[in-house]
């Protein structure tokens, strides 16, 4: 257990995945590289389980718009083992749109233990 232990050896990392634009801006995915870096520092294994199949950004967006976007914006890249331990990382929750979509996604797939984990909350 993380809160006794610091250590996530039984949990798949997950972030959700950055929109393009946003990796070629930067010329990096800063979620897959916070992913990887908890995993090292945990124990924890990360896995790509997530990607995108919209690009859309939601910065600016309505509550509607977002919850809609979020959606369609998500597919599953692979499989793992169903009865995995997922932690869900994200960078910033505004509306948990994204958040509350991927999470969906994931428990429609078969995956049931899914924790969240972000960095920031706006407004």
């Amino acid at each position: 257990m993380f809160a006794r232990t610091g250590r996530l050896d039984d949990v798949v990392i997950v972030a959700l995945p950055t929109i393009g634009r946003h990796i070629r801006e930067r010329g990096f995915d800063h979620m897959e590289k916070l992913g990887r870096r908890l995993a090292r520092l945990s124990g924890g294994c990360y896995v790509e389980l997530l990607g995108r199949e919209k690009n859309t950004t939601q910065v600016g967006a309505s509550m509607e718009r977002r919850k809609a976007q979020a959606k369609e914006a998500f597919c599953l890249r692979r499989k793992i083992e169903p009865g995995s331990r997922i932690l869900l990382l994200d960078d910033v929750w505004t509306t948990g749109s994204s958040m509350i979509a991927a999470s969906e996604l994931l428990k429609k797939n078969g995956y049931q233990n899914i924790m969240v984990a972000l960095l920031a909350r706006s407004g």
